[in-house]
């Protein structure tokens, strides 16, 4: 293996709610398989952050972007695309599998939430691919199981919102009157606190530009 040395880089992880009930109570497991590919694949091209993937897991993309923090006007308009293109691909399905959509989807069997984090990474070769390691790579693969209940929010950790130089702008780029503060303990980790805005009903953010 050929480390290098550790770089900043900015996490934003889409992950469909719901996924493991949707899949193992939907009698047509085509029509499943069929909702999930096409959901993941509309987020993935909906990538106006220029980000890199670092693998898709299910029912989650692990998108990151290393060196300079996003604006956060774009990270909020990037969360906005990803519920816009989410609630697009679903509600598709009603043109396409009217039964179908009325039978497994109408009831917002499917949500949608997305973690923001920033840490630091290695970026390790390991054969002809290139791997990020590092705890913050851990983390943000554990802070996909949290307490929110809510099917939709977007997940802000405490990390992330450090780095923001004026705290002030968050709430001109999020509906930051819902905020929402929570923290969960995870092990090595110990608590590990953030903040999240909900969407009631999944709906878009409102003021996101």
């Amino acid at each position: 293996m050929n480390k290098k040395s550790a770089v900043p880089v900015f996490f934003c992880i889409p992950d469909i709610t719901g996924f493991t009930r949707f899949v193992t109570t939907t009698d047509d497991a085509d029509f499943a398989n069929r909702v999930i590919s096409t959901v993941l694949n509309k987020v993935a091209e909906a990538n106006i952050l220029a980000m890199d993937i670092a693998e898709i897991e299910g029912d989650a993309i692990f998108f990151f972007k290393i060196g300079r923090l996003p604006a956060i006007k774009k990270v909020a308009r990037q969360c906005q695309l990803i519920y816009e293109v989410f609630l697009d691909a679903i509600s598709g399905f009603e043109q396409t599998d009217p039964d179908l959509y009325h039978k497994y989807l109408s009831a917002n069997q499917l949500g949608m939430k997305v973690i923001v984090h920033h840490g630091q990474v290695t970026p390790t070769k390991i054969g002809k691919r290139t791997k990020l390691m590092g705890e913050d790579v851990i983390l943000a693969h554990k802070l996909l199981k949290n307490s929110v209940v809510d099917p939709c929010y977007i997940l802000l950790t405490q990390k992330y919102l450090a780095k923001l130089k004026d705290k002030k702008v968050v709430k001109t780029w999020f509906n930051w009157d819902r905020l929402k503060h929570g923290k969960d303990e995870y092990e090595h980790f110990g608590i590990v606190e953030y903040a999240y805005i909900s969407l009631p009903d999944c709906k878009p953010l409102s003021k996101s530009k």
